[in-house]
């Protein structure tokens, strides 16, 4: 693909030297076509005089008339199982079903209003009241009527942005609400689905186009009521039913196997007189290429492509052609019918690579038509045309195109894929310029454009008489004989003083005095909508945005502003009034009175309100004729503008060199009139066997020699949106590609799988071939059915969901995910939309980890796509005993696409119970299914799932939502890996790589200060002893939470919350302001803040600031601390003083007293009884010691206490009867990996209450090892910490030893 292939940015001019031949037929075609008026039909033939668009009488007939109901009842069938026995009964059939699809349910809607006027909406009907018109919007494409209404018979807030409500091109009809449909009817169609400054007002507008330009209401003061079907869209079929009037007009090569079924099987035309055409892009590859160098296999490519170029084509290909191309042999005999059949029918199961196999063949055409280009400069006159049922599908196929090197353009304007919107038709009119010298167009542009301005005047000047500002002037009156020439001199004449009393605003003159205080401000019809709490949305039927193919290339292609129509806006509404309390009109006698009085003065001033209200009716009835005439004038130049814009696109195909033009098929026939004047000779439908026989059928230009159908008529059939149209006796969802195969036209099948692996490929036994694909990871199958009985439930739209099932499914998603499966490569599929709702917000709420989630679709809307895992969701369950329905499931087309778009995983879950009991045909299609996953033991017929963890190698079954709980992405077994540290990870089986996790073991390493780290070992290594952090002696920490002073932040509540703030205040350090290395702490540095005693001295080794924050991590954790060492040394220290101090050398006895401490809620503490001992310690002997050795599980200082109020269901010390020391009791844990220089524990008599270790639940458990001198004379209450209403409580008291500041002893 290069970049001459978008439009975008450049600026192709048409040289003049290139015009070889007049351009009036392209002009006259299109005239034909935009200004096409059925011609007066033959008796018999009466279809081809209907008028494009419905009147009043086919939507509101006589339900009285015997005759009328007659011809309504009688619609021809569709007798599709043989040969039509003629063209006009083959379109005159396929004419009336369109036609009864675009109005038999307004039809149907309008009658039941008649009946009850008051109803409220329904399944079926959308009634809006309170309709006044409120202006025209003058546009290029015709006059807009704008309306406001109310939604009140709604009962629900209607969500204008998602709703199919008055989508552009809806047909509805108005009456107004003195008739409520009794007599009168006036059809129109939707133009504009404004929401910004439309739609989301309150009372909201719409704009339409009046099908009958002598149905517009001018009158702002009529009510209107306006009803609309939620079923049928006009829009698809209007253009169909002009384009089937065409044809029978036209005669074709393609009528002998449309009507008689001939099975000739006859080559084109164009290709018996040129059957030489360019194969060399066949070509693919050579055989045994890696063993070649480059220079080589370039050489010998060329070599095999050489005669290709100039291949005759009517035999077939050579057998040596497929040692080299990558087209298998069904491929290849698709490829050779698509080039020379005139009808070419191509059927491809799924994943049999029907669109690869079109592209191949269009990539022939092309290049043979390059070739003829060098030879004759003809390349641009033969425009292929590739068109498709839904936008997606045109999409796919062009891109492929594009990047093959095409020419391509894009008609209509619901494309949602950027790369093709470079290729759209707006661009392609931007980029090319047209010499105005040479060609009349702009010129006749500008011509119909000024008429249009002119209308625009005087409509805009007719309204300012007619709905003045002020009041009417009494001359404007005179003018239109409302008021005689004696009234008018009356007015002028007579001079009666009056008093009026003046209002800002209020008008003046002559009318004004008249009116005196009957004179009032025209009130606004603005009454609010109700503001209802419940919410529609329309879900109910079940369809996706394809089935409204919106095709907004007229509205918006021309001027592209965002889709709204621009134009001028001409408001039509009465400012001032008079007063008419007893709403009297002229059919009562009082005013006819009044009225003949030729002095106005003297009618009575109580009735000169409801006489000057007459004169507007009567002023606003002179005019209604000529307003209209200007409406249909507007008309008729919009036409014009339409011709001349088409006329220059044609122009600008040409003189661009497109190749190819893609439209969906509803555009085939929307833009019928400038296609057939291009003259394409082929056209290609992909997914043929989804579009409707009539869309297909009415595109059938007199210059098309080939029609390509591509498609499977065993998966999606085409959509009928009417009841009782789709199946026997009319056939609407019978497509013309099934209605060929099934009466025997000579087609080819594709016959090679190339999507699926061979276990996915049971259901398709026409497949013959397969190749590998990597398994799903975490499954040990790659397919799986699983059973369950969850009911199903209706939401508020009437939409089937299953809340179970999405849970199961988006919980199977997010393991998925934890194996390594990427989210593009999974996809879900479901019947409905209520359950793909369903699932998209279980999506959100279950997988925040994850980037959002939003590949879940409806089966209809996923037709020719494919993903590596599909999981589909059945949704269908009333659980074991029923009543047991399909519902959409039943449909075998379907089925099929459901089954058949998974590569590598596919996986099944709803109640196969209810489908196999439900209906004959829900049995025949589930069945099969069933009984292929059964044969592979692969059929979940006990609600059971199988996962398989790719670390052990052990299948857990998953049989409920709830199961995924303590599934991390493996089994229940522990990790046997090794993190990066060489520590075992232990933790249970996961999906996370090691290399991700942080080590939770204590760290081992000793740091430049001869201390241990006191870190977890996947964190920093810090030490908070002064030589690591070098604090000086005077610094002080403020009081406040953060306080940041010089760019350094400091976090009050990191610290050690047992730390009062007498402490931090008086706190001091003694040493340099140097790091561990001895380098100058950087600015913002906080490492190892910690404290110390309030003397500030070390006393050999300071026990201050034991617990230390983890840096760079949210969770706070208490690392374990060498206790055993350091207290070593303090019973060294204190043996030394003790010898020191006693007399004679004598061993001094200690005297231990203590209370016991409870910690309670928020940290606070209460004493226990004092319990006393003496003790005699001996020389050089660790049983001075209180010794105690426990794995205490690390703890994390957070922003919020605990719960204690379970302290009494925890562990606690026990009294024991002798001795006076105490040693908390926890749960012993074996740690791997031992501190150093720990002593063993002995058993000690114990409190009844001791402090409550609070654990953090991603810590590993560290042994701690600590022990208290005995020199500790008295422990007293602690006081309570300013920390205690938001951190965790303190575990340990404050002991105090006579004569010395305090220790704090913590673990």
């Amino acid at each position: 693909m290069t970049d001459l292939n978008s439009f975008e940015g450049a600026s192709l001019q048409i040289d003049p030297l290139d015009i070889t031949r007049p351009r009036c037929d392209e002009l006259t075609v299109i005239k034909n076509h935009v200004n096409f008026k059925p011609s007066s039909p033959a008796p018999g033939q009466e279809w081809r005089g209907y008028a494009e668009l419905p009147t009043s009488n086919d939507l509101n007939p006589d339900w009285d008339d015997a005759e009328q109901v007659a011809k309504i009842g009688n619609l021809p069938e569709n007798k599709w199982q043989q040969p039509w026995e003629s063209k006009e009964a083959y379109l005159s059939t396929h004419y009336h079903l369109q036609r009864e699809e675009a109005i038999t349910m307004l039809r149907k809607a309008i009658r039941k209003f008649k009946t009850e006027p008051t109803m409220m909406d329904d399944e079926e009907t959308c009634v809006y009241t309170k309709v006044y018109v409120k202006g025209y919007l003058m546009t290029r494409l015709g006059p807009m009527c704008q309306v406001q209404f109310s939604t009140e018979r709604s009962g629900k807030k209607i969500r204008w942005t998602q709703t199919r409500r008055l989508t552009v091109g809806t047909l509805v009809a108005l009456s107004p609400v003195t008739d409520c449909f009794k007599t009168i009817c006036m059809p129109a169609v939707i133009s504009d689905h404004r929401v910004r400054d439309g739609l989301d007002q309150n009372p909201p507008t719409i704009h339409f186009q009046w099908t009958n330009i002598n149905d517009a209401v001018i009158d702002p003061n009529q009510e209107l009521v306006m009803v609309e079907t939620r079923f049928g869209y006009f829009e698809a079929v209007r253009h169909s039913m002009v384009g089937l009037q065409h044809v029978a007009n036209t005669e074709t090569v393609l009528d002998k196997y449309l009507v008689q079924a001939d099975k000739s099987d006859l080559p084109a035309t164009h290709v018996e007189q040129h059957p030489r055409m360019d194969i060399r892009s066949l070509v693919h590859h050579i055989p045994n290429e890696s063993s070649m160098t480059q220079g080589e296999m370039l050489t010998k490519m060329a070599e095999v492509r050489k005669p290709l170029q100039n291949y005759s084509i009517l035999d077939g290909f050579d057998a040596q052609l497929s040692r080299y191309t990558n087209l298998d042999n069904s491929q290849l005999s698709a490829v050779h019918r698509i080039l020379t059949k005139e009808l070419a029918i191509v059927q491809g199961p799924p994943g049999t690579g029907k669109t690869f196999t079109s592209v191949q063949a269009l990539q022939i055409l092309l290049a043979t038509q390059q070739r003829d280009k060098l030879a004759s400069q003809h390349r641009g006159s033969k425009v292929i045309i590739v068109a498709a049922q839904t936008n997606h599908a045109v999409d796919q196929i062009l891109l492929q195109l594009i990047n093959s090197g095409s020419r391509v353009v894009r008609l209509g304007g619901r494309t949602q894929n950027e790369e093709i919107k470079q290729y759209s038709m707006y661009n392609l009119r931007r980029a090319t310029k047209i010499p105005s010298a040479i060609f009349r167009a702009d010129s006749d542009f500008k011509n119909a454009d000024a008429r249009h301005r002119s209308n625009m005047e005087s409509l805009e000047g007719l309204a300012d008489n007619v709905f003045p500002h002020q009041l009417i002037d009494p001359e404007t009156l005179h003018l239109a004989g409302i008021i005689t020439t004696e009234q008018l001199m009356s007015l002028e004449t007579d001079e009666i003083w009056i008093t009026v009393p003046t209002l800002p605003g209020q008008p003046t003159g002559t009318m004004a005095d008249w009116l005196g205080k009957q004179l009032v401000k025209v009130r606004l019809h603005d009454e609010k909508d109700p503001d209802f709490d419940a919410v529609e949305d329309d879900d109910g039927l079940d369809l996706d945005d394809e089935d409204y193919d919106l095709e907004l290339d007229d509205f918006v292609d021309e001027y592209e502003n965002g889709n709204r129509l621009e134009g001028r806006f001409i408001p039509l509404k009465h400012e001032w009034s008079g007063a008419n309390p007893q709403s009297l009109t002229d059919t009562d006698l009082v005013i006819r009175r009044e009225l003949k009085k030729s002095n106005l003065w003297n009618i009575d001033v109580k009735y000169r309100g409801a006489v000057y209200q007459y004169w507007q009716r009567e002023l606003l009835l002179k005019h209604r004729d000529k307003f209209r005439e200007i409406l249909a004038d507007d008309m008729r130049i919009a036409k014009s503008l339409k011709i001349n814009r088409w006329y220059k696109d044609t122009l600008r195909i040409k003189a661009s060199s497109v190749e190819i033009i893609g439209c969906t098929t509803t555009g085939l026939c929307k833009y019928r009139g400038l296609l057939a004047a291009l003259q394409p000779r082929t056209m290609l439908i992909e997914e043929a066997a989804e579009t409707r026989e009539a869309n297909i059928l009415s595109a059938l230009y007199g210059s098309l020699q080939q029609l390509i159908l591509v498609g499977d008529h065993q998966q999606l059939a085409p959509h009928c949106d009417t009841p009782g149209l789709a199946d026997a006796p009319y056939y609407m969802r019978v497509s013309m590609f099934e209605r060929l195969v099934r009466l025997n036209i000579p087609f080819t099948m594709l016959n090679m799988q190339r999507r699926m692996i061979p276990a996915l490929r049971e259901d398709h036994p026409v497949v013959t071939r397969w190749d590998a694909r990597p398994p799903v990871p975490g499954m040990a199958v790659p397919s799986f059915f699983f059973h369950h009985t969850w009911v199903e439930a209706l939401d508020e739209n009437l939409s089937r969901f299953n809340i179970l099932e999405a849970e199961m499914i988006v919980k199977f998603i997010d393991y998925l995910l934890m194996n390594g499966v990427q989210a593009n490569q999974i996809t879900v599929l479901t019947f409905y939309r209520g359950q793909k709702k369903k699932i998209l917000a279980e999506c959100k709420k279950k997988l925040k980890q994850w980037a959002p989630f939003n590949n879940v679709f409806t089966v209809d809307s996923y037709q020719g796509e494919e993903n590596d895992i599909i999981l589909l969701s059945l949704v269908r369950s009333n659980g074991q005993r029923g009543p047991h329905k399909a519902g959409f499931l039943q449909d075998q087309n379907r089925g099929v696409v459901s089954i058949s778009r998974a590569r590598r995983g596919f996986y099944i879950f709803g109640n196969m119970i209810n489908l196999a009991k439900a209906t004959h045909d829900s049995w025949v299609m589930w069945g099969r299914v069933q009984r292929v996953f059964e044969s592979q033991n692969r059929f979940g017929g006990n609600s059971r799932l199988p996962i398989t963890c790719q670390n052990h190698g052990k299948t857990t079954w998953i049989s409920h939502p709830e199961d995924w709980v303590n599934c991390h992405g493996g089994c229940d077994q522990r990790c046997p890996g090794e993190l990066r540290c060489g520590h075992a990870c232990g933790r249970q089986c996961h999906w996370v790589s090691h290399d991700k996790l942080i080590c939770q073991n204590p760290c081992e390493v000793v740091l430049s200060c001869n201390h241990r780290c006191q870190q977890v070992c996947g964190e920093k290594c810090v030490c908070t002893c002064d030589d690591f952090t070098g604090a000086y002696s005077h610094d002080v920490f403020p009081t406040g939470d953060m306080v940041s002073s010089g760019g350094v932040g400091y976090n009050h509540a990191h610290i050690a919350p047992f730390i009062t703030t007498a402490q931090k205040v008086a706190t001091t350090v003694s040493g340099g302001r140097k790091g561990p290395s001895g380098s100058q702490l950087r600015h913002g540095d906080t490492r190892g803040l910690g404290y110390r005693d309030r003397s500030g001295h070390d006393g050999g080794s300071s026990l201050e600031s034991r617990f230390v924050r983890a840096s760079n991590d949210k969770h706070h954790n208490w690392a374990a601390f060498d206790a055993g060492e350091d207290d070593r040394k303090k019973i060294r220290d204190a043996r030394e003083k003790a010898t020191d101090t006693s007399p004679n050398g004598a061993v001094t006895a200690i005297h231990d007293s203590f209370r016991s401490v409870t910690v309670v809620e928020k940290g606070k503490r209460t004493l226990g009884e004092q319990i006393g001992s003496m003790l005699k310690p001996e020389k050089e002997n660790d049983k001075d010691l209180l010794n105690f050795e426990d794995a205490v599980t690390v703890t994390a200082l957070t922003e919020r206490s605990p719960s204690l109020a379970d302290v009494s269901s925890r562990p606690t010390p026990q009294k024991q009867a002798a001795g006076g020391v105490f040693s908390p009791v926890f749960p012993p844990v074996q740690s791997p990996r031992r501190q150093s220089g720990a002593s063993t524990s002995t058993p000690v008599p114990t409190p009844t209450s001791a402090p409550v270790p609070v654990s953090v639940p991603t810590s590993l458990p560290v042994p701690v090892t600590a022990s208290v001198p005995l020199s500790i004379r008295t422990v007293r209450q602690a006081d309570q910490a300013e920390w205690e209403s938001g951190s965790i409580a303190d575990t340990a008291a404050v002991a105090e030893e006579e004569g010395e500041e305090e220790d704090l002893i913590s673990f």
